[in-house]
């Protein structure tokens, strides 16, 4: 019998019906395969068993059978492992197992990485066996093949942070990136700060994207020209921060104020400030993104916008759950408030002479 090419439209769960069809047999014969049952041929066999493996076909019988073996419900949490000793990363986790421990799931981290360099159907395949009831991606680029695997197998994705845009079909979760951002801003220029310069994140990061926005618009509303795509981009790390902020700091019209797209990088522009000889916040006021336990500990404790990470965490395992037990979601995105946290980081300018436009030291840096 001649197979039968069978797509799942939009990859939807992969039902016997689409495994039959694709293998030219009855479902009563892929039920046998499935359960092990005898009374099928080998060629057959094989058939339905290629079908099973192409199409990312999972049971139910399987799925429960791995949950009740284990006694709990666990998920999977995917994040680069380069990125563990981030502290974002931490109050993030914190978060997740708060909530884990409150509704007694377990969770298993995977390294981002190797999970990329594999097929999506077979590991899909695998989570679902072993029970798992979802995966959790934090800060990653979207992947419209795992995310088609993972619905063939009956399991749900929800996105923290994603580097692109959020996709409607997929649930993810963040803060209020641009609000925090444009917050930020208008702190410096009602501090009487007009030469702000904005330190960027990842290249193409959608949350990082807000952020300049978020910048570009406070300035924009004060009359100051700048190019929101013209920052300098890089991750957010020690070295981005002080690599940067050391070109920015050198050129001609160098600003009064750094706001950085996430306190590590921050941390790079009180180290560029202190070998530019600058005092900040005298000489140069310093505002950084996230609030975690090091803009409290820096010297001097940084200005920064809060971010509820460990909530967003917490979130991001509930919203996990409710799709795991059916449940419809009000909207497929959802966004956690910012605000401003003001510390010793920041103050009233140093006399200066108001440019004209505030863009040459933003160009220079690239």
């Amino acid at each position: 019998m001649t197979r039968t090419e069978v797509t799942i439209p939009g990859g939807h769960r992969t039902t016997l019906t689409a495994v039959a069809r694709a293998a030219g047999v009855s479902i009563g014969t892929v039920s046998k395969v499935v359960n092990g049952r005898t009374g099928v041929g080998t060629d057959t066999r094989k058939r339905v068993q290629e079908a099973i493996g192409e199409l990312g076909y999972v049971s139910i019988g399987e799925r429960q059978q791995s949950t009740m073996t284990r006694g709990e419900i666990s998920v999977e949490l995917l994040l680069d492992s380069k990125d563990i000793a981030n502290p974002y990363i931490s109050t993030f986790l914190q978060g997740v197992m708060d909530a884990a421990g409150k509704f007694d799931v377990g969770v298993t981290l995977r390294n981002l990485t190797g999970v990329e360099r594999r097929d999506p159907v077979p590991w899909a395949q695998k989570l679902a066996r072993s029970g798992r009831s979802g995966v959790i991606e934090l800060t990653s680029a979207y992947s419209a093949e795992r995310a088609k695997a993972l619905r063939a197998v009956g399991l749900q994705m929800v996105l923290v942070d994603p580097i692109d845009v959020p996709r409607t079909s997929i649930p993810s979760i963040g803060a209020t990136n641009w609000q925090g951002a444009y917050a930020a801003t208008r702190h410096l220029l009602e501090l009487g700060h007009t030469r702000i310069a904005y330190i960027g994140g990842p290249e193409g990061a959608a949350c990082d994207l807000a952020r300049a926005h978020g910048w570009a618009a406070a300035m924009a509303e004060d009359g100051i020209a700048v190019d929101a795509t013209a920052v300098p981009r890089g991750g957010y790390t020690f070295d981005h921060g002080l690599s940067a902020a050391t070109a920015i700091l050198a050129s001609d019209d160098r600003p009064t104020a750094i706001f950085a797209g996430s306190d590590v990088s921050a941390t790079g522009v009180l180290e560029a400030a202190r070998r530019a000889g600058l005092t900040v916040p005298d000489d140069l006021s310093v505002v950084g993104f996230d609030d975690t336990h090091i803009a409290s500990i820096s010297t001097p404790p940084l200005t920064a916008v809060h971010q509820p990470i460990a909530d967003i965490g917490r979130t991001a395992l509930s919203t996990l759950l409710r799709l795991a037990r059916g449940e419809a979601l009000v909207t497929k995105r959802i966004e956690l408030s910012t605000e401003l946290v003001v510390r010793a980081s920041t103050t009233t300018p140093p006399e200066t002479i108001r440019p004209a436009a505030f863009s040459s030291a933003q160009n220079g840096t690239q």
